[in-house]
C-alpha cells in the first residue's frame, strides 16, 4: 500500500532538510558530497609527483585522465589543450561522481539503518535542473571569456592573425610548452593514438617524459617565447587589447561569406556586411541554445532512468491479487535490474557528452578562424 500510494518521481524530487536556520535539499548535499569526494580522492592519488609506474586506483584514474586529454581534448583544442585541461577534467569528474552517487541506493540504505527516521538522504544532484543549469552557465562563461581572452593575449603578443604558427602547445598557466612536433616522437601529436609510445623512455618515467612545459627553470625569456610563436610582431598595451578583444571576438563569431580577398574589389563588403549581421544574430541565438541543450540533456537523462524504475515498481503493487503481483513482479524485477546497469552506463555517457560538447564549443571560441 505504501508503494502504491507513493509518487513514482519521489526519488528524483528535491527534499528539504532543516539544520536550524539552514535549509538544504538532498541534491545540494549530494553535490557537496561529490565535490568533497573529488577533493579527497584526487589530492590523495595525485597530491605529489610520483615517477613510478602507477598501480591500482591511481592507474585507473590516470588512464581516464590521459584518454580525455589525448583522445578527446587535444584533437579539438590543439595547442590550447593543456590550458583548459584542469577545467574540463573537473567538469567531467564532478558530473560523473554526481551521476554515480545518484545511481547508488543511498536513500534506501540510510532509511533502513535509521529505521525510517532519515529519509531521502541520497539521489542524483544532476537530476535537479538548477544543478545542470549552473554547470551549463559555468561552461558558457568559461567558453566565451576564454575566447575573448585568447584574442586579447594574441593582441598583446602581436600574434593576432598569424595562424600559420598554431603548433605551440601552452601549459595551463598559458605559457609556451611542448610543441606538437615534440609530441610526434611518442605519438602524442594532434589526434594521434596514444597506445604505442615511440620513445621507450615513456614507459619507465611517464610523468617526467610527458610533462608539458619545456621551461623547468620558470618563465621562458621574451626572445624564446617570440621564437616559439614564429617571430611575433609588436603587441599593444593590455588595456587596449582588452578593449579591442570583444568587438574582434564578435567579428569572428560569424562567417564572412563575401569578404574580399587580397586584390578583389572592396565593393564585396556591401554584400558581406548585411549577410554577416544576419549570421551573427543566428550565431548569438545558437550560443544561448548550446548551454540550454547541455542543461536539458543531462537533466532529462538523469531523471528519466529513475522515473522508469519507480514506475515499474509501482506496477507490481498496483495489481489487486498476489498472483498478479507475482506475474508482473518477476519480469519487472529483471527489467529493473537491466535498467540499473543501463543507468551506470548513462551516468558515464552523460558526463562524457557534456564534457565533449563543451570542448567543441570551447575550441570554436578560442580558434574561430578554423
Amino acid at each position: 500500500m505504501f508503494l502504491a500510494n507513493a509518487d513514482p518521481l519521489e526519488e528524483v524530487l528535491p527534499h528539504t532538510f532543516h539544520f536550524g536556520p539552514l535549509h538544504v535539499t538532498n541534491q545540494m548535499i549530494m553535490a557537496l558530497v561529490a565535490a568533497l569526494l573529488m577533493l579527497w580522492l584526487f589530492t590523495r592519488l595525485f597530491g605529489k609527483p610520483d615517477p613510478g609506474v602507477p598501480t591500482g586506483a591511481k592507474n585507473f584514474f590516470e588512464s581516464i585522465l590521459e584518454f580525455l586529454r589525448i583522445e578527446v581534448f587535444r584533437p579539438a583544442l590543439k595547442e590550447h589543450t593543456d590550458r583548459f585541461v584542469p577545467f574540463l577534467w573537473t567538469l567531467f569528474f564532478f558530473i560523473l561522481f554526481c551521476n554515480i552517487l545518484g545511481v547508488l541506493p543511498l536513500a534506501a540504505f540510510f532509511e533502513l539503518i535509521t529505521l525510517g527516521h532519515v529519509k531521502h538522504l541520497g539521489g542524483a544532484a544532476t537530476a535537479n535542473i538548477s544543478v545542470t543549469a549552473t554547470l551549463a552557465v559555468c561552461a558558457f562563461f568559461f567558453i566565451h571569456a576564454n575566447g575573448i581572452s585568447t584574442i586579447a593575449r594574441a593582441l598583446m603578443n602581436g600574434t593576432y592573425g598569424k595562424h600559420e604558427h598554431h603548433h605551440d602547445e601552452h601549459s595551463s598557466s598559458g605559457t609556451p610548452g611542448h610543441a606538437a612536433a615534440h609530441d610526434l616522437e611518442h605519438l602524442r601529436g594532434e589526434g594521434l593514438p596514444a597506445d604505442v609510445p615511440g620513445d621507450m623512455r615513456a614507459i619507465t618515467d611517464p610523468v617526467g617524459h610527458y610533462r608539458d612545459g619545456e621551461y623547468p627553470g620558470g618563465q621562458p625569456s621574451h626572445t624564446h617565447a617570440q621564437a616559439a610563436h614564429g617571430g611575433a610582431g609588436k603587441g599593444i598595451p593590455a588595456a587596449q587589447a582588452i578593449g579591442l578583444a570583444v568587438p574582434l571576438y564578435l567579428w569572428n563569431f560569424a562567417p564572412h561569406p563575401f569578404r574580399p580577398a587580397e586584390g578583389e574589389p572592396k565593393s564585396k563588403w556591401l554584400l558581406d556586411i548585411p549577410l554577416f549581421a544576419l549570421l551573427l544574430v543566428l550565431e548569438l541565438i545558437g550560443a544561448i541554445i548550446k548551454p540550454f541543450a547541455l542543461c536539458m540533456r543531462l537533466f532529462a537523462n538523469m531523471v528519466a532512468g529513475h522515473a522508469v524504475l519507480a514506475v515499474l515498481v509501482s506496477l507490481i503493487v498496483a495489481m489487486p491479487t498476489i498472483f498478479g503481483q507475482l506475474a508482473i513482479g518477476v519480469p519487472a524485477g529483471l527489467l529493473d535490474l537491466g535498467i540499473q546497469f543501463l543507468e551506470l552506463f548513462v551516468a558515464l555517457l552523460q558526463a562524457y557528452i557534456f564534457t565533449f560538447l563543451t570542448t567543441l564549443f570551447l575550441a570554436s571560441a578560442v580558434a574561430p578562424e578554423h
